[in-house]
């Protein structure tokens, strides 16, 4: 590896686990969400949620590149495609820009409208169990950062797969 993907790397793990950077080190993007902070007027006039994906493998050590992530609504065997794109060296696809409801679904109690979309993440790569994310919610003027940690084919007894993550929780808005 050379010491431009390893910098890279660390300080995507620093961005993941919020530990402040040294004052040689960056603050981080614009549009990125920092606890304690309000979002960017960027952010919250986007009308779409935001998805990235990380991809890794081996407890989440080695970034894996060239993975497949493809971005769908409905069932695994039949999906509506929504969007996909490959991995790139540190493991991490383009930010996917998706359709998700108004923010004021989540300002008035009991409506029992939803106030984010659920999609589902497929990743596949070589030598690599299939991971399959369902029910991720994406909120409109919100970056969600999904991570994926792949399973060697020969740790899985050679079965491709998928593996179901159910990633919704209960949302008390």
């Amino acid at each position: 590896m050379d010491n431009e993907l390893i910098e890279k790397y660390k300080k995507e793990l620093m961005r993941m686990h919020r530990i402040k950077p040294t004052a040689a080190e960056p603050e981080g993007q614009q549009g990125e969400y920092r606890e304690g902070t309000p979002y960017e007027k960027q952010d919250s006039a986007d009308q779409n949620g935001r998805l990235t994906v990380m991809v890794t493998a081996i407890s989440s050590l080695y970034p894996v590149e060239k993975a497949k992530v493809t971005v769908f609504t409905g069932d695994y065997m039949m999906p509506n495609i929504i969007d996909t794109d490959f991995t790139d060296n540190s493991g991490k696809t383009k930010t996917f820009s998706i359709p998700a409801p108004t923010r004021e679904l989540s300002m008035e109690p009991d409506t029992g409208a939803q106030p984010y979309t659920l999609y589902n993440v497929l990743v596949e790569a070589d030598g690599y169990a299939d991971n399959l994310h369902i029910n991720l919610p994406i909120f409109r003027g919100v970056t969600s950062l999904q991570r994926s940690n792949l399973t060697p084919l020969a740790s899985f007894g050679g079965n491709k797969g998928p593996i179901v993550f159910n990633e919704l929780s209960n949302f008390n808005l």
